[in-house]
């Protein structure tokens, strides 16, 4: 009787102190959380404040983006990232790759979604983040064919048709919308009708879910983020309170524009090795999932989330020139004994190049922010660890102590 009285108080203490954890913590918090202005000095009576409430259109498309299950692919918060200084020997916060890939103009903050009836931020990034999608300038028609078929746009685009949200056409009709078919070099071009043209009209439901998208912009400064400005062949940083508010120079927008450009080509470059099976590929995805969870039953460790691939980049290249044994901890998860031959076909045949690609890529997917790794960092690393012969894996235990 003792033992039920005791655990019937644990339980309900459980219970009185989480819901005070999350609800009146959090309440605490971000519950006096208004609309405001850039400055709020500015605000008052006919001051323009944000953010502002979406459209009952865009509102209704929000449950129907959570119906789709485009919740499960799609982030809507452009991340900080926390790092660790090696000179401050403390733990440095400060925005990410977001802002470098053109996600948005600035890090989200919890004020961004104070009028939301769903704050979808989402948790995974198969596809880009949408926080700002509104900001991208692609066209209602163009949304409507991506959302009819990803693969007339991208023909590797992993996102599942929606062709119920449309009525077919086989011809044009007033408010129609032509729809090519997948630029795919293995589609059934027997078939002849794949050839011919197809007019979609959009439904209800398609037209919220297209309110909704172009409704997300965080086009605006608050006082606690303001705009992030970008410099050219360097890591982002800005003060997180007051990020610079001047305006680029039209050769600084050229420049940031190519290192955003760089950057977009390295992440791509890398997951074609992430995924690719044959020379020059690295077959990650076999044991570590398209997804970047691995297969924890199989002793594949995650990607998405790890310290390990958000960590230091020379642990991350060793591993990709050698492999790794023995028992490895990854979020706290203990995988016992893992066995991972270098990558490549043969193992260890990547190049200084695909290393560098690759690793760029997983420490920028699934939710991953972190600085790119050069092709420069991968060569010193390698001339680094030359005399180590090619059949010797590194172990988790080497690899931290620095060894």
């Amino acid at each position: 009787m003792n033992n039920l009285l005791t655990f019937s108080i644990g339980v309900i203490a459980t219970l009185v102190l989480s819901w005070l954890a999350f609800i009146v913590g959090a309440r605490s918090q971000f519950g006096d959380l208004q609309p405001t202005a850039e400055n709020e000095d500015l605000v008052g009576p006919g001051a323009e404040l944000f953010p502002k409430k979406m459209s009952g259109m865009a509102a209704q498309g929000a449950e129907e983006y959570v119906s789709l299950g485009c919740i499960s692919c799609h982030t809507q918060q452009v991340r900080l990232v926390a790092h660790m200084d090696k000179k401050l020997k403390d733990f440095v916060i400060e925005p990410g790759f977001d802002i470098k890939r053109g996600w948005g103009k600035r890090p989200s903050v919890a004020r961004d979604y104070i009028l939301r009836d769903q704050v979808l931020l989402g948790n995974t990034r198969i596809g880009p983040d949408l926080a700002n999608f509104g900001l991208r300038g692609h066209a209602d028609e163009w949304l409507h064919q991506h959302l009819f078929e990803p693969q007339s746009i991208e023909s590797e685009s992993i996102c599942p048709p929606s062709p119920f949200l449309y009525e077919v056409h086989d011809e044009e009709v007033p408010g129609s919308i032509k729809v090519s078919h997948p630029n795919d070099e293995n589609a059934d071009h027997v078939n002849q009708s794949h050839d011919e043209p197809r007019y979609v009209s959009p439904k209800l439901r398609a037209r919220k879910i297209v309110a909704y998208l172009q409704s997300l912009k965080q086009d605006y400064e608050l006082p606690e983020m303001a705009f992030v400005k970008m410099k050219s062949n360097a890591p982002v940083s800005a003060s997180v309170a007051s990020a610079t508010k001047s305006a680029k120079t039209g050769s600084q927008a050229t420049s940031d524009d190519a290192s955003e450009d760089r950057l977009a080509r390295q992440i791509a470059a890398g997951k074609e090795v992430y995924m690719k099976v044959g020379a020059g590929g690295g077959m990650c995805f076999t044991c570590h999932q398209v997804t970047g969870e691995g297969l924890a039953l199989a002793h594949y460790p995650p990607l998405a989330g790890s310290e390990w691939v958000l960590g230091e980049k020379e642990p991350l290249v060793k591993i990709m020139m050698h492999g790794l044994s023995g028992p490895i901890k990854v979020k706290g998860k203990d995988y016992g004994l893992v066995f991972m031959p270098a990558p490549g076909i043969p193992p260890g045949s990547l190049s200084d190049e695909n290393i560098a690609n690759v690793l760029t890529y997983i420490r920028n997917e699934w939710g991953n922010s972190a600085s790119a790794v050069s092709v420069d960092e991968v060569a010193a690393i390698r001339e680094e660890v030359e005399g180590r012969p090619s059949t010797q894996m590194w172990t988790a235990a080497e690899l931290k102590g620095g060894e």
